[in-house]
């Protein structure tokens, strides 16, 4: 026999002497507390609690932790925070049995494959959390060999990732036949791998919810979750985010896409095969991939353009009742600082906002009528993450205790104008390294306001109405959404009065109110594309007509003949949950 047949030999045979003079058997509840490198645990029997704790590190070549015993069931292993389980060959912790719970605090690795292998397994259940890492050099958490894996149960707050930069990378993987898998990423759980394997692939009938980050940090095109098998569900909501294709198996059927970010969100995936697509908050979801927006832009032209015209008829009104202090020929002027809410509304999916803007209204008597000059600016910025800041330039004539249409009519008004809006929205989706996009877009809409009123005297209040038109000609986001033309217009029916309250010598308090009613007359639908498939969009019923109430309270304070210095608060409330705050101060002047 030669010498390198003799070395062979010793060092086979010494192997499988240390594996056995290393080994114990773990037939009882166990906590292990100080670090031991070398040594395999198996489970001999059923129901044991293991814990590895006081920040130790338990190390073997493989096969750390194993359970080889398909009867066997029932079997808890706890790792702590600062504790690390780790081999340097594969199968960290193996099973073949079933109920066999893993709760990791600590670390779980290996510098090879399978830091946990539930590839003959039956009810596995493993929780990672907050803190807590699973790693591999390979596949992380390996269900696709053997007889398979079925009703694994995967929840994770933590951090499970493969390295590998090749094949066998991914860090969840069962078989396509295996069933029943249910795989919860939560918020703040990071799954990730960086191969030319999908990080998690899922067999037949099971389920996978993501609040965190799922990625493949090896490319955009290659696959983050596959669907070997029928009949899967895959729940994305919340803020989670996901980067790579979404695959569902050539001739694969019953697989779903579910999408819950909240009403509003916007977001486009990448997908590849057939899903059904679902967005379970009511958004509508446009297939082509899977892709949805917010209509912010679209739906609140209405309330915007009625609110202008409320702000209107306000400064008209005060600038009628200070043209006894005003020489002849002389204007006025007023700059308006203004903040509005309005609530979300989860069931017509109408989208919440703030509103802050300034408004400088500038009024001119000029050829027996007013000219009017309006500049503004403001930012909307949208519950889900959409930003649009405004700019506007309207012009126009009030004929004040003029006849415009006909005899009964006391006094007219009409303004047209331009808005430019600069646009940012961020969207989810899995085509950037990031899971998140800034959409951009500038563009411009005008309007057109026009109203008329009777004026009434002493308690019966006036009465008015008036029209609104707002264009918006069709423009594109810088990536994946398109609008055409959008058309809204309104008309209102009002009510309103103020009164004058002198409260001492050059003092004197105002109160003024609008009851307004706005419907929509068109604009409801609104048509568009994501990525180059087109859509329609159809607002609710609920929001093509609102009710308002405005109100004032101004006071007023002389400084000298031709001086008056007035200060004013006015709010508004809604039917359509829409509550604002203003405060402006005029000063008479000439120009």
């Amino acid at each position: 026999m030669s010498i390198l047949v003799k070395i062979i030999l010793v060092l086979f045979f010494s192997i499988i002497f240390s594996n056995k003079l290393y080994a114990a058997n773990v037939a009882a509840d166990t906590t292990y507390s100080s670090s031991v490198s070398g040594t395999q645990y198996n489970i001999t029997a059923d129901d044991v609690d293991i814990i590895v704790t006081n920040d130790i590190t338990l190390d073997r070549n493989q096969k750390l932790f194993n359970n080889t015993d398909a009867e066997r069931s029932g079997a808890t292993i706890t790792i702590h925070s600062g504790s690390t389980i780790t081999t340097t060959n594969s199968n960290t912790i193996f099973t073949g049995g079933g109920e066999f719970t893993i709760t990791n605090s600590g670390t779980i690795s290996t510098s090879n494959s399978k830091s946990i292998n539930i590839s003959n397994s039956d009810g596995a259940s493993i929780t990672n959390n907050s803190g807590g890492v699973i790693s591999s050099a390979g596949n992380t958490i390996l269900g696709d060999a053997g007889d398979g894996a079925d009703n694994t149960t995967i929840d994770n707050s933590g951090e499970i990732f493969s390295t590998k930069a090749t094949s066998e990378s991914s860090a969840i993987i069962v078989d396509e036949d295996d069933t029943g898998t249910t795989i919860t990423n939560n918020a703040g759980g990071s799954i990730y791998s960086k191969g030319n394997k999908s990080t998690i692939v899922l067999g037949a009938s099971s389920t996978l919810t993501n609040s965190g980050s799922i990625k493949n940090n090896k490319s955009v095109d290659t696959n983050v979750i596959q669907l070997k098998g029928n009949n899967n569900t895959v729940t994305l909501k919340d803020g989670g985010v996901v980067v790579g294709m979404i695959k569902s198996a050539t001739g694969a059927t019953g697989n779903k896409l579910r999408i819950n970010h909240g009403v509003g969100m916007s977001y486009y995936y990448d997908t590849s095969g057939t899903f059904t697509l679902e967005d379970l908050d009511g958004n509508q979801v446009v297939k082509g991939s899977a892709g949805s927006v917010g209509q912010g832009s679209s739906e609140t032209l209405d309330e915007l353009l009625g609110t202008k015209s409320i702000n209107i008829r306000q400064s008209l009104t005060k600038f009628k009742n200070e043209e006894e202090d005003l020489d002849e020929g002389k204007g006025w002027g007023e700059i308006n600082f203004s903040t509005f809410k309005r609530k979300q509304n989860d069931q017509d999916l109408s989208l919440g906002f703030n509103y802050t803007g300034l408004t400088i209204n500038l009024i001119n008597p000029y050829k027996g009528k007013d000219f009017i000059l309006s500049l503004g600016t403001g930012n909307q910025q949208f519950t889900k993450k959409h930003n649009i800041h405004r700019y506007s330039l309207h012009s126009g004539f009030y004929f004040r205790d003029q006849p415009f249409l006909n005899k009964f009519l006391d006094e007219s008004f009409i303004l047209g104008g331009v808005n430019l809006h600069n646009s940012v929205r961020e969207i989810l989706t899995n085509t950037t390294t990031s899971g998140k996009l800034n959409t951009t877009s500038m563009f411009e809409s005008y309007d057109l306001l026009a109203g008329t009123k009777i004026n009434n005297n002493f308690l019966i209040p006036n009465f008015g109405t008036t029209f609104g038109l707002s264009i918006t000609p069709g423009y594109s986001e810088n990536k994946f959404y398109h609008w055409n033309t959008k058309t809204a217009s309104n008309i209102s029916v009002f009510l309103d009065d103020d009164y004058k309250f002198n409260l001492a010598e050059n003092y004197q308090l105002n109160l003024g109110w609008i009851l307004d009613l706005r419907h929509m007359i068109l604009g409801k639908d609104q048509d568009y594309e994501i990525n180059g498939t087109s859509a329609s969009y159809s607002q609710d019923e609920n929001l093509i007509k609102e009710l308002t109430l405005a109100t004032n309270l101004g006071f007023e304070k002389k400084i000298a003949n031709e001086h008056f210095f007035k200060f004013y608060l006015d709010s508004t409330i809604s039917t359509q949950e829409l509550m604002s705050f203003s405060g402006n101060f005029t000063y008479k002047f000439a120009f």
